[in-house]
């Protein structure tokens, strides 16, 4: 480990001891999403917006303190953080589990995951904020994952189950209807 990481790893936590940040809880989950959105009748794109630094800790280290979690990750190097993000990452795939009505799989292709440095700098903010503000509420912006389905036939409805690390995920499901303006000219009704 370099020298200013040690520092900096070191001054995190006793400044976490002289604040009593280290004996804290997580802050209440921000709110997990997941949006599928049908198109075609076979092609199915799912978004996630995860708080990563939460869903991590549950995934990697949850015997661990949050805090303690947030610090010896964000001072990892960039290769160790990122070679422990991609095999939880790998881990999320496989346990994101999407099924037909008839118990059909669909195999989601294609994911799209935050760069390793946004996901470590998240984790910064979170060790910082514990240091600055250790009683406040963690606020924390959700990272956007991304995959895509092709079925083999028709989809008309879908069943979901998400990694125990997500927590509790709010779905959102739609087909969106499409139609072509003309310049100039007023759309046909929209509706919702």
């Amino acid at each position: 480990m370099a020298p200013f990481k040690r520092l900096f790893a070191g001054l995190l936590c006793v400044l976490l001891t002289m604040t009593g940040a280290g004996s804290a809880g997580a802050h209440a989950l921000a709110e997990n999403r997941a949006t599928f959105v049908l198109r075609d009748q076979n092609h199915v794109s799912l978004t996630l917006f995860i708080t990563f630094s939460e869903a991590l800790h549950r995934a990697l280290a949850p015997e661990r303190s949050f805090q303690e979690f947030v610090l010896a990750h964000a001072a990892m190097s960039p290769e160790a953080f990122t070679a422990a993000l991609l095999e939880v990452q790998n881990r999320f795939q496989a346990e994101t589990q999407v099924e037909t009505a008839d118990g059909h799989r669909l195999f989601f292709e294609r994911w799209i995951w935050p760069d390793p440095a946004t996901v470590q700098l998240a984790l910064r903010e979170r060790a910082m904020q514990a240091l600055v503000a250790p009683s406040d509420h963690a606020h924390e912006a959700t990272l956007e994952v991304r995959a895509e389905c092709q079925a083999v036939k028709a989809i008309h409805s879908v069943r979901a189950k998400f990694p125990g690390a997500f927590a509790r995920v709010l779905v959102v499901s739609y087909q969106p209807r499409q139609v072509w303006v003309e310049p100039l000219r007023a759309s046909p009704e929209i509706t919702f």
